[in-house]
């Protein structure tokens, strides 16, 4: 998904099982008629798709602007100089909690189920992780390099974002959407339950993304900053 408000020059780059959906729910009533807002599936009420297509579009079967587009597929139809001077912002979450929230969406979900989701030990033996570095970083000479402005903790999204938010002239904003929340009540597995060797299967397949926004995740800092910062 992306969130594009030309009024308040942001860009939301929505990443997997960090609450995003309810984000772009909430945000796309806050941002203006003229925003461009992509598609969710399933549809949630109270979210306005719009503006998301592309200059012809319609005729040429491009997709436009879509759900979970990277940030270098924004910048690529946005135009460089637009997307530079634009605030862009992501969320990310730790690991392994990430995973199990990911795999309770596949594993319960009808519309996401998968057969490799029928049980954990399936799940980590499949190795399919979230993983969303590419979503905001682009490769420099081999080296994956932030291109975004602001990576927000998901373990503190509720005071982070109305505070950040607030910054870019969306003053009073609060995150009341639960979208897809149902899928990890009565947990099949909890962190305490992941094994030594699943958890660190979960941290090799995403070391990119910790060595750029580890600091977030250990520090008190709300925001990791800095886009050019290197892996």
């Amino acid at each position: 998904m992306a969130i594009i408000s030309f009024k308040h020059r942001l860009i939301f780059i929505k990443t997997t099982k960090t609450a995003g959906t309810s984000i772009e729910t909430d945000l796309s009533q806050r941002v203006e008629p003229e925003a461009v807002v992509t598609p969710i599936f399933p549809q949630v009420p109270g979210h306005v798709p719009r503006n998301y297509q592309v200059g012809s579009d319609a005729e040429d079967g491009s997709r436009g602007y879509y759900n979970h587009m990277s940030a270098a597929e924004i910048r690529t139809l946005l135009g460089s100089d637009t997307f530079d001077s634009f605030t862009k912002f992501c969320v990310e979450r730790d690991p392994v909690s990430k995973c199990i929230s990911h795999f309770h969406m596949l594993h319960r979900s009808e519309d996401h189920r998968t057969d490799f989701a029928d049980s954990w030990v399936q799940y980590c033996e499949a190795g399919k992780f979230p993983n969303d570095l590419r979503k905001y970083t682009e490769d420099r000479d081999g080296t994956p390099h932030l291109i975004v402005d602001h990576v927000l903790r998901y373990e503190t999204l509720a005071r982070d974002l109305p505070e950040f938010l607030a910054t870019k002239g969306i003053s009073g904003f609060e995150l009341t959407a639960r979208a897809k929340a149902a899928y990890s009540r009565n947990p099949v597995v909890t962190p305490a339950q992941v094994t030594p060797s699943q958890r660190q299967k979960i941290e090799r397949v995403f070391a990119g993304s910790i060595a750029l926004t580890a600091a977030h995740w250990a520090a008190p800092s709300k925001l990791t900053q800095g886009s050019n910062a290197p892996l």
